[in-house]
């Protein structure tokens, strides 16, 4: 027979303390178990462990950085993150979840303050770690001293057994003097926050804005207490925003879509097949559409976590949910509504045309090669093609994509010959006049020699240049073709402006194109060509 266990007294006391008096060989070995966890198990390698419900797919790069950071914050004292992510992407199961049950479970934070943006939400979040607590088999065989119900177990209070607390609560409730015994918050976790309403009111941004600095940062213990914000994109003047620039704070944006579709006109003809709603197979023709050019429609993507979200499941939701909630919810754009240059009645169907007038003044092409010392990483070569109408009206055709040097000049060869302007510009700022002498080149190996570009030199800022069209569009005088998809993108830029996350390459386009015909009719080119009506 086996010999019995031999226990010293204080090993007693906790086994008699833990009601395990009936089987004391049981509470031994696993306390000998816990003892054998390995505590310096990377973040995700735990997770994966003991939550493998919750960690089925391969994690995402904002996963990783999390994790990273978060398993780091176990030994740091004054942390501070501020992860602004898409909604849906588990940045709450990371983050919220597993990480305050890891630290719970281990004791290394003695009290945790769970924060939503009501009292129930973050109630819910708790009862996420309450069942693992609770019922996870395999944080009852390797935390003994914490699984099972402690000595306060309610809705939005816990009390572990080995002396952890938890506690909930919502955005604006009273957290001063919240204690756990003589310990002050050490883990705060804030989980989006703020209620929708803070996009639109800045007396809601301005009220969560001061509970946050007035109580929630003044909670703990300076330069102890480690604070976790995680939240979805809501405004640049929302309390993710405002970390961003805020002192002592290490934020990082992850977006669902991480690289554009190279051939984002493919994307824009799919959208129109989709918007068909007169059409009960819209859905389906649109899917077949995309599976016959899948190849060329997901060339140059790149998909934040492509095991949950395809990038086509994401394409569809942007156009089915709108764009606009897109760029927030899944693409982390602090977009401001309110600071929209233009309002949305200036966008609505009167801005369609359908097809050219019979009469116009002049026809002029633009190009933005976006190749300059400025550009940003991904922008497009925007060609805006005007006409002028004989009343004034600007109807505006676009081309833009991203194509590289030897791809735009002969792209903008091919336009000039079909579209014949009477004027045709191409920035030169920069290094760019250059490229208006290989234009002036292949001009002429075309045989297109009176149709060499003029250089139009931008020395007044781009947002300042862009907002010319204002007067415009408020007079309903500017329309773009609606089958066109460059037409439609111009169109979703000027909607964004002046967004800085949003491209601008066609309205700059636009603006120069515009400037051109003004320029070139108010000299003699009015005189030697009256109105032209086509036969």
């Amino acid at each position: 027979m086996p010999s019995k266990l031999k226990l010293s007294p204080s090993q007693l006391t906790r086994a008699f303390a833990r009601g395990l008096s009936a089987d004391v060989g049981q509470y031994i070995q696993r306390s000998q178990s816990a003892a054998a966890v390995d505590r310096s198990l990377d973040h995700l390698s735990w997770s994966r462990r003991y939550l493998p419900n919750y960690f089925r797919a391969a994690p995402s790069a904002m996963h990783v950085w999390m994790a990273d950071r978060l398993h780091a914050a176990r030994k740091q004292r004054g942390v501070k993150l501020n992860i602004v992510g898409p909604r849906g992407g588990a940045k709450s199961t990371v983050g919220n979840t597993s990480y305050g049950l890891r630290c719970a479970v281990e004791g290394t934070e003695p009290y945790i303050l769970l924060l939503g943006k009501t009292e129930t939400m973050a109630a819910k979040q708790l009862s996420h770690i309450k069942r693992q607590i609770e019922e996870n088999p395999l944080i009852a065989r390797d935390y003994p001293e914490a699984a099972g119900r402690g000595s306060i177990w309610s809705e939005s209070l816990i009390r572990l057994r080995n002396g952890v607390q938890i506690q909930a609560f919502g955005a604006g409730q009273s957290i001063r003097g919240a204690r756990n015994d003589s310990e002050r918050p050490t883990l705060v976790i804030g989980d989006d926050i703020q209620e929708d309403d803070a996009i639109t009111s800045k007396l809601i941004r301005d009220r969560d804005w001061t509970w946050l600095t007035g109580a929630v940062l003044k909670i703990g213990t300076p330069n102890h207490t480690n604070f976790i914000n995680l939240c979805t994109a809501i405004h640049r003047e929302a309390i993710g925003s405002r970390l961003e620039t805020m002192p002592g704070w290490v934020s990082k944006s992850f977006a669902s879509i991480i690289e554009w579709p190279a051939n984002m006109g493919l994307w824009e003809r799919w959208a129109e097949v989709l918007r068909q709603h007169d059409d009960p197979n819209a859905e389906r023709n649109a899917r077949d559409f995309y599976e016959a050019n899948r190849t060329a429609m997901d060339e140059g993507a790149v998909v934040l976590w492509p095991e949950w979200e395809s990038l086509y499941e994401l394409m569809l939701m942007r156009e089915t949910e709108g764009r606009n909630a897109f760029e927030r919810e899944k693409q982390s754009r602090l977009a401001s509504v309110e600071e929209n240059e233009w309002p949305d009645e200036y966008f609505d169907d009167h801005i369609w045309f359908e097809d050219w007038p019979i009469g116009w003044r002049i026809k002029t092409l633009a190009l933005d090669p976006s190749k300059g010392k400025d550009a940003k990483r991904g922008d497009y070569s925007a060609y805006v093609s005007l006409m002028v109408g004989t009343d004034g009206t600007l109807y505006v055709d676009a081309d833009l994509a991203r194509r590289p040097t030897p791809q735009m000049i002969s792209d903008g060869i091919a336009i000039c010959q079909d579209w014949q302007p009477d004027a045709f510009g191409v920035e030169a700022n920069a290094w760019q006049d250059l490229l208006a002498n290989d234009f002036a080149e292949e001009f002429v190996r075309a045989g297109m020699i009176n149709a060499a570009p003029y250089t139009i030199d931008n020395r007044i800022k781009k947002p300042v240049r862009i907002r010319k069209l204002g007067p415009y569009l408020a007079q309903h005088r500017l329309k773009f073709k609606r089958k066109s998809p460059g037409a439609r993108l111009v169109v979703s830029q000027l909607r964004d402006f002046p967004d800085p996350h949003s491209h601008d390459d066609g309205p700059d386009a636009l603006e120069m194109a515009l400037r051109l015909a003004i320029e070139t009719l108010g000299g003699e080119f009015a005189a030697q060509h009256p109105l032209r009506i086509e036969h």
